[in-house]
């Protein structure tokens, strides 16, 4: 089970968070000494930094002295607005897009309505508007779990069916996503199939 899972339902991040989640890191094993914690951290962190000085994203910086000092790591911002921002930037973090993630049914997820912010919680039976999904990325999802429970299975490889997949949108969509954005999501089911093999202590 994947400690990012836990997260899924919270639409309320620090940007510190929000950075370590972005490199798929439990926000918890976080070092306070920056120099500590891994360089991609790092980049994204200075990325959301940048987002917020241009105003791409808007950051609640009430509850964080240091913002004035420019420091935003503890400055809160909406899941909302890191997927319109991802969107932009066309990168898909996992913990935005990835329906694949597991989930720990036996554990609650924590409510974002128990964290404190001076701005309004997104209401999931509200319809947000917007642009819909370019992909559906649920479709295809449940392709892949028809093709594992074929008598072929899945492919040996996550290159063969990354390219599958890509001709099923073609065929479905008639258009493809980028190639990093099917990779993101099938290195995770060959990932935790290679995991599962190992033996267990």
């Amino acid at each position: 089970m994947s400690e990012v899972s836990h997260w899924m339902h919270v639409d309320v991040f620090t940007v510190e968070q929000a950075a370590a989640l972005w490199c798929g890191t439990d926000p918890a094993k976080l070092s306070p000494v920056n120099s500590f914690n891994r360089s991609e951290i790092l980049a994204v962190k200075q990325m959301l930094y940048a987002a917020i000085l241009t105003k791409e994203i808007s950051a609640d910086t009430s509850t964080n002295g240091l913002a004035i000092i420019g420091d935003h790591s503890k400055s809160l911002v909406t899941r909302a607005s890191l997927e319109a921002l991802a969107r932009q930037k066309s990168l898909f973090p996992a913990f935005l897009f990835d329906t694949l993630l597991p989930f720990d049914d036996a554990a609650p997820a924590p409510s974002a309505r128990s964290l404190t912010t001076s701005f309004p919680l997104p209401d999931p039976s509200v319809n947000r508007g917007g642009r819909p999904p370019e992909y559906d990325w649920d479709k295809f999802t449940m392709e892949i779990i028809r093709r594992a429970n074929t008598p072929d299975g899945l492919p040996a490889t996550q290159a063969d069916l990354i390219r599958d997949m890509l001709q099923w949108f073609v065929e479905t969509e008639g258009k493809e996503p980028a190639e990093s954005a099917v990779k993101s999501r099938i290195s995770k089911i060959y990932k935790y199939m290679d995991e599962a093999k190992k033996p267990t202590r």
